[in-house]
C-alpha cells in the first residue's frame, strides 16, 4: 500500500492548485467558486484519509497481535520438536549395545546381536519419535549403522556434516540446517535438518563414532501448513538469512534477498513491522528459535488489511460529489450578489486610473464595500489637491538639497588654503605649480558659485578653462578648444553643466590616443520653431561608442557605472528644471569620437524665486 500524504504535504499541494487556478485575469466571482470548491475537496480528502488511516491502523493492530501469537505458537511447536528429537540422540550414546560395537569389544558372535540390537535402537527411534526421518551411526573407523529407509549411505556422502563443530562440542548437540544429502530416504531426495553428536566410550571416555538424525524439512512444513495458505507464508531462516524451511518448497535454501527485511531479521530477536518484499509489502512478525540461533517470520500482505475499504472508499466518493455539486451552485447564486458592488467599484477605479478624476464611486452602503468606495472618493480628492502642487514641492525640494550641500562644503576655507599655498609656490619661484593652484582655485570657485545653481554662460566657459589647464598638466599632448558666441557669454546655465561631459570625453574617449587627441567646445543659439535655445556641443576624436553601448548608457541604472550616471544625472537635472523638451541628444559612431549637443531655455537672468527668459 502506498504512504498516505501528510497535512503538509497535503497544504502544499493544494497551493499549487490554488496558484494555477487563480490566474491574474480571472473574475472574483470565479475565484470564489473555485475556493469553495477547493475547500470541500480539501476537507474530503482529509476526511477520507483520516478514516482509512484510522481503519487501517486499527486492522493492523489487530492483525499485528494474531501474527505474533501465531509465529509464537509455531515456535513453540518446532522448540518441542527439536528437544524431542535432541532427547531422543541422547539414548544412542549410553545404548551398551551401541558402544560394545563402536568400541570392537565383542566377539564375532556377540557382534551379530549387538549389530541386530542397534538396527533394533534405530528402528525403534522412528517408530517412537515420527519427526525423525532417518538415523545414522558412523564409527570413528569408519564403519556405517543406518536405518533401512535410507540408501546411497556411504562415507563421501557423510562429508556435509561438520565433524570439527561436532568433536568440539564433545558430545554436546549440534544442530545443522539446509542440508542435502546424496544418499536418498524411502528413495527420495530431501531436504535435511540434523542434530549431530559425537559418541564417547563410557569406559575410556574417548570418540568411538557419531551419530547423525534426520528430521524431513517437510515435516516441519506442515508444523504450520493447516494455520496458513500460501498468501501468508511462514519461513524459519538461520543466522545467516537462509530459508531452512518453508511451506513454499522452491524457496527452502534461498537467501532473504531484500535488503531491509534481512537487516532487521538478523539484529532483531521477536516484533513485527511492514516491509517491502520484492513487488508487494507485508506486515513481518518474528519470533526467535532459542538456542539454535535460528527465527520464524511470518508474512501478510498489507493488501488483505484493506480488503472492503472500496465499498466505503465509494460511498465517501458519492458523497464528496454532492457536497461539490451543492457548493458549485450556492457558490454561483452568492459570488453574484456579493460581487456586484466590487465590479461596480472596479469600474471606477478604472477610469480613475485612465485620468477621469471627476468619476467617484457609489458609498451607499454600510458594508466593507460601500466604506471602501466612501474612502476611494476621498482619495481622488486628495490627489486632485496633490498633483497642483506636486511640481512646486518636487522643485523646492532640489533647490534646498543643493543649498545644503552648498553649505557644508565651507567653500571659504577652501579657497583662503588655496591661496595660501599659491603664495607659497610664488615666493619660491615655483611658477608652474602657481598657475596650477591658481586654475584649481578658480574652478572650485566657479563650482561652488556660492550656493547659486545658475550661473552666467562666461563663467561656466572659465571654469572649463581651469579644469582643461589642470588636465593639460596631466596629460601634456591633450588638445582641446572653446568657442562660445559673444551674445551667450551672459545667458544662465546650470552650474557645473559642460565640466562632466568634458571629463568624459578625456577619460573615456582620448586619454589613451598617442596624439593626445582633440577635445572641442562650443555654445551658440540656435532656433527651434518660434523660441530661440541655447546649445552647447562637446565633441571628442576618440574611440567613439557603438548603437548598443549609448542605449546601454540611458538603460543603466547603476551609479557605479560613471560614465552613464554623469550623462543621465546632467539629463535629470536639466528636464527636472526645464521641462521634457530640452536635455542631451548624444551621436557617436565606432573610431570617430563623440559629440554630445545639450539644448537650455534662453535664460537672461535669474533670481531666488525664478528665471526670466529672453524673448
Amino acid at each position: 500500500m502506498k504512504k498516505l500524504l501528510s497535512h503538509q504535504s497535503l497544504l502544499k499541494k493544494f497551493r499549487a492548485v490554488q496558484s494555477l487556478a487563480f490566474r491574474p485575469n480571472m473574475p472574483l466571482r470565479r475565484k470564489i467558486l473555485i475556493s469553495n470548491i477547493l475547500i470541500v475537496l480539501l476537507a474530503l480528502v482529509i476526511f477520507v484519509l483520516s478514516i482509512h488511516r484510522i481503519v487501517f491502523n486499527q486492522t493492523l493492530g489487530r492483525t499485528t497481535a494474531s501474527s505474533q501469537q501465531e509465529v509464537r505458537l509455531v515456535s513453540q511447536s518446532m522448540e518441542t520438536v527439536f528437544q524431542s528429537v535432541q532427547n531422543f540422540s541422547k539414548f544412542a550414546l549410553i545404548n551398551q549395545e551401541t558402544q560394545n560395537v563402536l568400541s570392537r569389544d565383542t566377539g564375532a558372535d556377540g557382534d551379530v546381536s549387538a549389530l541386530k540390537s542397534i538396527h533394533n535402537t534405530l528402528a525403534a527411534m522412528l517408530e517412537t519419535e515420527p519427526n525423525i526421518d532417518s538415523v545414522i551411526i558412523e564409527s570413528i573407523g569408519g564403519d556405517l549403522y543406518y536405518t533401512s529407509n535410507l540408501t546411497g549411505v556411504t562415507s563421501q556422502s557423510l562429508a556435509i556434516y561438520p565433524k570439527d563443530k561436532i568433536d568440539a562440542a564433545k558430545g554436546g548437540a549440534v544442530w545443522v540446517d539446509t542440508l542435502k544429502p546424496s544418499f536418498l530416504s524411502g528413495m527420495t531426495a530431501k531436504n535435511m535438518i540434523s542434530v549431530c553428536r559425537v559418541i564417547m566410550s563410557m569406559e575410556k571416555g574417548t570418540p568411538i563414532g557419531y551419530i547423525y538424525v534426520n528430521i524431513d524439512e517437510r515435516t516441519l512444513a506442515r508444523l504450520y501448513h493447516n494455520e496458513q495458505d500460501n498468501q501468508n507464508p511462514t519461513l524459519v531462516i538461520n543466522q545467516e538469512g537462509v530459508v531452512i524451511s518453508a511451506y513454499e518448497a522452491a524457496l527452502v535454501s534461498r537467501t532473504v534477498e531484500d535488503h531491509s527485511l534481512a537487516r532487521w531479521v538478523k539484529s532483531a530477536s521477536e516484533g513485527s513491522r511492514t516491509e517491502r518484499v520484492g513487488d508487494k509489502r507485508y506486515l513481518v512478525s518474528l519470533q526467535r528459535l532459542d538456542p539454535y540461533g535460528w527465527k520464524v517470520i511470518h508474512l501478510v500482505p498489507t493488501s488483505e488489511l484493506t480488503n472492503g475499504y472500496w465499498k466505503i472508499a465509494l460511498s465517501i466518493a458519492v458523497f464528496g460529489l454532492i457536497s461539490m455539486l451543492s457548493a458549485m451552485v450556492l457558490s454561483v447564486i452568492f459570488a453574484r450578489r456579493l460581487t456586484r458592488p466590487l465590479s461596480e467599484l472596479s469600474e471606477v477605479i478604472v477610469e480613475v486610473g485612465a485620468g477621469n478624476f471627476e468619476r467617484r464611486a457609489s458609498a451607499g452602503s454600510q458594508d466593507e464595500v460601500g466604506r471602501l468606495g466612501a474612502t476611494f472618493n476621498e482619495m481622488v480628492e486628495h490627489i486632485q489637491d496633490l498633483m497642483l502642487t506636486i511640481e512646486t514641492e518636487e522643485k523646492t525640494k532640489r533647490l534646498l538639497e543643493l543649498r545644503l550641500l552648498y553649505s557644508q562644503i565651507k567653500p571659504h576655507f577652501l579657497y583662503n588654503t588655496l591661496d595660501t599655498i599659491r603664495a607659497m609656490a610664488v615666493m619660491t619661484n615655483a611658477k608652474e605649480i602657481s598657475s596650477i593652484l591658481k586654475a584649481l582655485g578658480e574652478f572650485y570657485r566657479i563650482s561652488l558659485s556660492n550656493g547659486q545653481e545658475l550661473i552666467a554662460a562666461a563663467q561656466e566657459k572659465k571654469h572649463l578653462e581651469s579644469y582643461l589647464y589642470i588636465q593639460q598638466i596631466r596629460f601634456k599632448k591633450l588638445n582641446y578648444r572653446i568657442s562660445f558666441e559673444p551674445g551667450i557669454e551672459s545667458c544662465q546655465v546650470p552650474t557645473m553643466l559642460l565640466q562632466p561631459l568634458v571629463e568624459n570625453a578625456i577619460h573615456h574617449g582620448i586619454r589613451g590616443m598617442p596624439d593626445g587627441g582633440l577635445c572641442e567646445i562650443t555654445g551658440s543659439m540656435e532656433r527651434s520653431g518660434e523660441e530661440r535655445i541655447l546649445c552647447f556641443i562637446v565633441r571628442d576624436n576618440g574611440k567613439g561608442m557603438s548603437e548598443e553601448e549609448q542605449r546601454q548608457i540611458w538603460l543603466s541604472s547603476s551609479e557605479e557605472e560613471e560614465y552613464s550616471f554623469g550623462l543621465k544625472n546632467i539629463q535629470d537635472r536639466i528636464q527636472l528644471r526645464f521641462g521634457e523638451a530640452y536635455g542631451i541628444v548624444l551621436s557617436s559612431e565606432p573610431g570617430h569620437g563623440v559629440e554630445v549637443k545639450v539644448r537650455l531655455p534662453l535664460i537672461m537672468q535669474a533670481d531666488e524665486q525664478g528665471e526670466g527668459i529672453a524673448e
